[in-house]
């Protein structure tokens, strides 16, 4: 339970003894200085009060806000429905399979938040990147999370990633990967262009030689000798 004065940061609230609040007051950097107020001098409005409702919070701001809440409840019914839909999106999560990207993928995910300047810097970070935080309860968590570590220290030990302390930096190394691993596949593509495009020119050559050795005969469409 806090007071506010003019909208500020003033007294912490720790006991309440007789009709005083035994408090702390703000000395600008944090609440330290003690201090003892009657209960009858502070506003109903200057009170803000923070209720940890397991691991959400509702906030008050004033006294008969706070009664209000405790009352009706209404706080503490929105709180429940929202957990409702996040149990079960949960329980449709856990039903899916986490699927790892390569490694080529991985490193494109990485570089690609870099950019945005979304650093991931740990692993657990990048399950959380890739999964969002409901990868925590995941019957696979433990078996992915091995997997990621494992393609991470294969990035470490290929020059594309650094590790120190557990933390992971990319180098430049990583983008020179990323645009010969493109240009392999750009050469591939063409390639396999030019071998469809000769295999049916190919055939298109066997069909017409067939065609005037006879092998292959064509029934006239129209006769213009009639």
């Amino acid at each position: 339970m806090y007071i506010d004065k003019d909208s500020e940061p003033y007294l912490l609230v720790h006991a309440l003894a007789g009709e005083s609040l035994e408090c702390l007051e703000w000395s600008g950097a944090r609440f330290d200085l003690p201090k003892t107020v009657s209960f009858s001098d502070i506003p109903d409005s200057d009170f803000s009060i923070t209720h940890f409702y397991g691991y959400s919070e509702v906030q008050y701001k004033g006294l008969r806000d706070f009664v209000a809440g405790k009352v009706f409840r209404l706080p503490y019914l929105k709180i429940r429905i929202v957990r409702s839909i996040e149990s079960v999106d949960q329980y449709f999560f856990n039903k899916k399979k986490l699927v790892t990207k390569q490694r080529i993928e991985l490193l494109r995910f990485l570089v690609s938040r870099h950019l945005d300047g979304k650093s991931i810097k740990s692993h657990v970070e990048l399950m959380t990147g890739l999964y969002s935080i409901k990868w925590v309860l995941h019957p696979e968590r433990e078996s992915q999370h091995a997997r990621l570590r494992f393609y991470l220290d294969s990035l470490v030990s290929t020059g594309e990633l650094t590790s120190l302390n557990g933390d992971y930096e990319l180098t430049g190394k990583a983008l020179q990967t990323i645009e010969t691993y493109e240009e392999q596949e750009r050469k591939h593509t063409e390639s396999v262009k030019a071998q469809r495009a000769n295999a049916w020119l190919t055939a298109a050559i066997v069909f017409l030689t067939a065609a005037q050795a006879g092998i292959i005969k064509f029934s006239t469409l129209v006769d213009l000798s009639k």
